[in-house]
């Protein structure tokens, strides 16, 4: 088998600075085999150098708009604290031992990571590292030309902020990128989210089954969560908002610490503390009352932003002609989608209700971009529009601010006395996501919407209630375009209704769904907890037999196989009394094998996987036509716990067994039985070198090859892996026979057992 990756050079490296997801296709003819992997015309990623300055702050604009100040990207706080956190970093970074090695460091929005991440940047740079980030790449846009860095021997460091919002398999193809996998080259990824937990847990288990590499999780904890810290941060910010903003320095040491600032939680994060400072400055220096709370302190930075509009939109020269009312609904759009290309922006504007025309959708789009510039609109980066507000803690707080509470009338005041809001904000998530229902595609903004829309109802109750739940309640199949990590959070809401998860779950995949198997997974860990308190055992047996199923998809082998054992313990229980459970007890142990192998132990693997043949068989002599299938179920498993303890001739009899079963299975109802019969003629291919009959490998492998070929035209995404494995195996056993010419360029070998996974069946 040959890997070709257009742009690669041989040792592995990428020339240019931009690189971006393969989408791959099988190609070949005859005995060749090739899988090849095919550049996407839309990458779905960039990788660029990381920003070695802040960028520069704008007097002008920073006396109009003072929320600028809080944007990461500037720095306009001296960076303080965090000693320990950046030496762990620095001693992660350094390890010899490691070519390739993973960090994630989680915390709650505006805990501190993108600022931890860009001193440690700075540091590493300092220290001989080429530094690299990695984005999402904005929705349809092309790839561009930059030079690259210049790169280093000491190592690479790739900053990955807002991980857990990546499609799950853009992300693991941008670990496999081969720039992270140079010889003699360390290289250190740092991924930076909000969660960990399910998330974290589900990749650190791909890393393990996929990378020669380490991974672990880092948790940042709040710069303030001592109270008697928060003051002197306060201060801190207080005096460097009150320096940009023009402010002396003995005019800053007269504004007073927040009253709560000791009491309240929130001043935890040091972003509540930096928007506390800086609205506490600029109400000063506009002689009003200085905000009560957070809340307060954010509806004060946007009352800002409102003014600021409304200055543009009256000024002599050249104003805009965007009312205020609407360019607040532009930018409660933009904190929905994210930055779009301008087509998008029409169609997101159109979809909205703000333009019904190009010509308005153009002139709400650049006035917006007055207010709100893209970072790189003076450079050759292609420009986005509906930039959203910054720092995200910002917008969401915007949307929960300017959401009204009650979505049947004023009946229900809102939670900040004062807030301005506006009653087209109602409804204004669901015209985005929903549309016309003109076209079955999800528009290109849904996962950011969503995504956005979970996250500012973990701080604003009422967007949960209000807003999101009636939406995912009456449109469910929304939810699957959120994304496997915006589906966890959901399900961990602590105000969620569970009348939600229930209408999304009968349109949850039956099988794995690699972007949304941690989302199910959660989704089902919760709605199991409710139920196992309100039905009886068989149904109790069920509920874990399902989540561990979910749980095994995800990733979480010990969480799965501990809800295995649950699940077996009940069957067990009830076949005590009513024999007619022995089939559901087989298949507890059938699959509890799997779970047991999954986390190596093999032995025990084995024990569970025997006994539920020994069960199979009994039940196979009453009824055949019944349980014949699930039999050879069993013994194709039992075949693969064998082979996983070296008892090669013992796993040949179980799946040859198997293998005859299927073949008369097959030739009754091929749609049904063709992919198991596919999988244990995998398997067979596998085992029979071990006793010396290659050639009988071969046939059993070329079977299965052009089973799986048929399975594949039909359902790809489901069968392509499983055909990638037995193309392998087959062209590792012509090169044992000597026929290289039959097995294309997968190089020389030598007679040797052939290193195959034994596949055991999924779906007992």
């Amino acid at each position: 088998m040959t890997i070709s990756a257009p742009g690669a050079e041989g040792d592995g490296g990428i020339r240019g600075s931009t690189f971006h997801g393969p989408t791959v296709v099988q190609t070949g003819s005859h005995g060749t085999q090739y899988i090849q992997f095919v550049y996407q015309w839309k990458p779905a990623y960039r990788i660029e150098d990381f920003p070695a300055a802040p960028r520069p702050l704008v007097v002008r604009m920073l006396a109009q708009q003072p929320s600028r100040l809080l944007r990461a990207a500037h720095q306009a706080v001296t960076f303080t604290g965090r000693d320990d956190d950046l030496n762990d970093l620095a001693f992660w970074r350094d390890d010899r031992a490691e070519s390739l090695y993973i960090r994630l460091v989680h915390g709650p929005g505006g805990q501190g990571k993108t600022r931890l991440a860009a001193q440690f940047a700075d540091l590493s740079r300092e220290a001989g590292w080429t530094v690299w980030q990695a984005t999402v790449n904005e929705t349809g846009v092309d790839p561009i030309d930059v030079n690259p860095p210049p790169e280093t021997a000491t190592g690479i460091l790739l900053v990955v902020d807002y991980a857990e919002r990546w499609p799950t398999p853009d992300l693991h193809k941008l670990l496999q990128e081969p720039l992270l996998h140079r010889s003699g080259i360390p290289a250190r990824v740092l991924l930076l989210s909000r969660p960990a937990g399910i998330w974290w847990e589900n990749l650190e288990a791909w890393i393990g089954d996929n990378l020669d590499a380490r991974a672990e999780a880092h948790p940042l904890l709040p710069l303030a969560a001592d109270p008697s810290a928060r003051a002197a941060l306060f201060r801190q910010a207080r005096d460097r908002f009150a320096h940009h903003l023009g402010l002396s320095p003995g005019e800053a040491h007269r504004i007073s610490l927040p009253p709560d600032l000791d009491s309240d939680g929130d001043y935890a994060q040091i972003l509540t503390i930096h928007i506390a400072a800086l609205a506490a400055v600029d109400v000063h220096l506009h002689h009003g009352p200085a905000p009560a709370n957070p809340a307060r302190a954010s509806a004060y930075l946007l009352k800002r932003e409102r003014a600021h509009w409304n200055t543009l939109h009256q000024r002599a020269s050249k104003p805009l002609s965007t009312t205020p009312e609407a360019m607040g609904r532009a930018v409660l759009t933009a904190t929905l989608t994210r930055p779009l290309t301008r087509a998008h922006g029409h169609s997101a504007l159109n979809r909205i209700g703000l333009a019904d025309s190009t010509a308005a959708a153009n002139t709400l789009l650049d006035d917006h971009r007055d207010c709100y510039p893209p970072p790189h609109a003076d450079s050759a980066r292609a420009v986005t529009v509906l930039e959203p507000l910054y720092p995200d803690r910002l917008g969401e707080d915007f949307i929960g601010l300017t959401t009204p509470a009650d979505p049947g009338g004023p009946g229900i005041p809102h939670p900040v006395p004062g807030a301005v809001t506006d009653d087209w904000a109602h409804h204004a998530a669901a015209r985005l996501l929903l549309g016309h229902h003109t076209t079955s595609a999800p528009a290109p903004w849904t996962r950011d919407a969503l995504t956005v829309l979970i996250e500012t109802a973990r701080r604003w109750p009422h967007i949960a209630t209000g807003q999101l739940y009636p939406l995912l309640k009456n449109h469910p199949e929304l939810a699957l375009q959120a994304g496997g990590t915006a589906l966890a959070t959901l399900a961990g809401l602590g105000t969620l209704d569970l009348t939600v998860l229930e209408a999304i779950e009968p349109h949850l995949p039956d099988g794995r769904h690699a972007d949304l198997d941690i989302g199910i997974a959660a989704i089902t860990a919760r709605l199991a907890r409710h139920r196992l308190a309100i039905h009886d055992p068989a149904t109790h047996a069920h509920i874990y037999q399902n989540l561990a199923e979910r749980q095994s998809y995800a990733g979480l082998r010990n969480e799965a196989l501990a809800t295995g054992q649950e699940s077996l313990r009940v069957w067990r229980h009830l076949t005590r009394t009513d024999p007619a459970r022995l089939p559901d007890l087989a298949t507890s142990l059938s699959i509890l094998g799997g779970y047991l192998s999954d986390v190596g132990r093999w032995d025990e693997a084995l024990t569970a996987t025997e006994e539920a043949v020994e069960i199979r068989r009994r039940l196979v002599e009453d009824n055949p036509t019944a349980h014949e299938a699930d039999l050879a179920l069993s013994l194709s498993n039992l075949g693969a716990d064998l082979s996983a303890v070296g008892r090669w001739s013992e796993a040949l009899t179980a799946t040859e067994e198997a293998v005859e079963i299927r073949r008369r299975l097959v030739e009754d109802n091929p749609t049904a039985h063709e992919a198991d019969l596919a999988l244990s003629l995998s398997n067979l291919g596998g085992y029979l070198p071990a006793v010396g009959r290659w050639s009988e490998a071969l046939t059993a492998t070329e079977e299965a090859v052009e089973i799986y070929r048929r399975l594949v035209a039909a359902v790809p995404t489901r069968f392509f892996s499983p055909l990638c494995d037995v193309l392998s195996l087959q062209a590792n056993l012509l090169v044992d026979l000597g026929r290289l010419q039959e097995a294309g360029p997968s190089g020389p070998g030598s007679q040797r057992t052939p290193s195959f996974p034994a596949r055991r069946n999924e779906h007992p």
